[in-house]
């Protein structure tokens, strides 16, 4: 168990609680209370359970501590695994529609008494949906394209859910006796934002006894997160994690280790050219090894790793985030693959919220974050006055908070900036929610869409180049809206956003926040090569959401960038010359 994992319990049970019939209001806004706190609590959450320091953190009950001990104790919690037991499985299925919440979800199980999302989807059709109490045809319309979005990303999994799944059980395999090499596999190497399962490839040496496979493979079968095992031997083991994730182990003698490594990781798209490659050089590859191949004989070409079969093929070696078949294959054949951004090229943070709109912690706290983490900056952009169900700013707050910024600035001196910024709406026709006399008093503007996501492509793209054009808006946030395996972008012409972007000199992030992952990383190296510098943003709540930048790495790497090619890897003196030439250009 992890912070993010237990949050994420406090937020489920609130939500249970509020499906279950006759539920007390109190009770569902003490775990929702309890998840903010989680949120925005600093320090490692174990060693702090551990040490029995949650007792008086504010948000968190006495009842709620022990279900958080009980967490890291055994694994799960008792309270939930019975509310979860005791929700019929429909309630369940129907949670995971976009935009329908609890309250609908019962009047919908109340009233029209449907068992499955089949018979939700003919209740829609049969438009018996619109004409309950609160619904009508956009909301009955609104349901029936949720549900389609629901069948296109069944049993998928966002990035950072898979991940940590797999980080628990490689760190309890990686101690297990015989265990030579031990390395994720699949699209989760590859950095892809949502996967379908965990691929996993383990070594032990190359004459190693089956008694030492078989315990490995019964070790991998028996883990606490195991809900069902779907195969056993000494070579593969598949199992459901309890998140519902599938998951498989691979054994191998160690010096076929790289070779099922790279196999196992992919894509099948990235294999067929690599293939006919080899094929063209007298080679054939496999799961089982590279071969040299001579009057229908085939000779094993020893390579210790990844990068001694590239090499064989006359290649520089291809990071796994780039194994897509987006042009990788020719260009580390002819020495022109780019070196990629890495965590620790980034010099600050831009996007992130405090308590002044819907943030969980203060500009201070959040400044100190950063520099815990070894920024020198951190760009503040609190919500404008528009997105009012955040607490976003009128002017005269905005200015408030600038002087409190002020004052922070000459605290901190050199050690340490905050930018003054805004996450401006861009309204329905294209504006910005400030004038551009607001506008102007800041260091930089985040402009971003939050709401009449309906809109035709061809008004949201003009929405969008209207915003672009604005000569104070130098980032525009989360470009397409979507959250991930949760609602599909709004309809957008990324191509003439990008076009644009490259003309007026107006950046778009990387928003980092793995429910988003926007700008998709199909479209950065477009933009890489337009010139368009690119941020990677965590869209920062709360402390821990500081740390999402990494997951924006792993998109940019997927987009060919480099470190130049990213905002805010400059530092601090460059970067405020940066905003400051685009604006005088304007």
């Amino acid at each position: 168990m992890d912070k993010n994992q237990v949050t994420n319990l406090m937020e489920e049970i609130a939500v249970l609680l509020a499906l279950k019939e006759g539920s007390n209001t109190f009770e569902i806004r003490a775990y929702e209370n309890a998840a903010r706190a989680l949120g925005s609590l600093e320090g490692d959450l174990a060693t702090l359970v551990r040490e029995g320091k949650l007792k008086g953190t504010p948000g968190l009950g006495p009842t709620i501590i022990k279900r958080i001990e009980e967490a890291f104790e055994t694994e799960h919690i008792q309270f939930y695994d019975e509310l979860v037991a005791n929700t019929p499985q429909v309630k369940l299925d129907m949670k995971r529609i976009p935009g329908v919440g609890p309250k609908r979800i019962n009047t919908i199980y109340q009233q029209l008494h449907v068992n499955s999302l089949a018979e939700l989807e003919q209740a829609c059709k049969d438009d018996r949906v619109a004409h309950l109490p609160g619904f009508g045809k956009k909301t009955q319309e609104k349901i029936l394209q949720g549900l389609s979005f629901l069948s296109q990303h069944a049993d998928r999994y966002l990035y950072d859910v898979a991940e940590a799944e797999a980080a628990r059980m490689r760190e309890a395999l990686a101690a297990q006796p015989g265990v030579v090499r031990l390395q994720v596999a699949g699209s989760l190497r590859r950095r892809r934002e949502t996967v379908k399962d965990i691929d996993m490839v383990l070594s032990v040496d190359d004459h190693a006894s089956s008694d030492v496979r078989r315990a490995i493979m019964e070790f991998f079968t028996s883990q606490p997160s195991v809900k069902a095992i779907t195969g056993q031997g000494e070579t593969k083991s598949s199992v459901i994690l309890s998140s519902g994730i599938a998951m498989d182990l691979r054994l191998v003698g160690d010096s076929q280790f790289p070779y099922t490594l790279h196999h196992f990781t992919g894509s099948r798209e990235h294999h067929i050219p690599l293939r006919r490659r080899a094929q063209s050089m007298g080679m054939t590859i496999n799961d089982y090894g590279l071969f040299k191949v001579e009057d229908g004989q085939e000779t094993l070409i020893p390579c210790k790793t990844e990068e001694d079969i590239y090499q064989a093929l006359k290649m520089d070696y291809v990071e796994p985030e780039l194994r897509e078949d987006t042009g990788e294959i020719d260009a580390a054949a002819n020495h022109k693959l780019p070196r990629l951004v890495q965590e620790s090229d980034l010099k600050g943070v831009l996007h992130a919220h405090s308590t002044w709109s819907d943030g969980q912690n203060t500009i201070r706290e959040m400044a100190e974050a950063c520099m815990a983490r070894g920024y020198s900056y951190l760009g503040l952009t609190d919500h404008s006055r528009a997105a009012s169900y955040a607490g976003g700013l009128n002017p005269d707050a905005l200015k408030r908070q600038a002087e409190e910024i002020d004052q922070l600035n000459q605290e901190f001196g050199d050690r340490f900036h905050i930018l003054k910024g805004t996450e401006c709406d861009i309204l329905r026709d294209g504006s910005m929610d400030f004038d551009d006399e607001v506008l102007a008093t800041l260091d930089f503007v985040v402009a971003s869409i939050h709401s009449n996501f309906n809109l035709s492509q061809e008004e949201q793209t003009q929405r969008l180049l209207r915003a672009i054009a604005n000569p104070y808006v130098d980032i525009i946030g989360h470009s397409t809206g979507r959250i991930l395996l949760g609602r599909p972008g709004y309809p957008v012409d990324m191509d003439q956003v990008i076009e644009a972007a490259a003309e007026h000199g107006t950046c778009i992030e990387i928003n980092a926040h793995p429910s988003r992952l926007d700008l998709d990383w199909r479209y950065l190296r477009k933009a890489r090569d337009k010139g368009i510098k690119i941020p990677i943003d965590p869209d920062a709540h709360a402390l821990a959401g500081i740390d999402d930048m990494r997951y924006g790495i792993g998109i940019a790497r997927k987009g060919w960038l480099r470190a130049q090619d990213v905002l805010n890897t400059l530092d601090f003196e460059a970067l405020m010359a940066f905003f400051h030439v685009k604006r005088s250009k304007k």
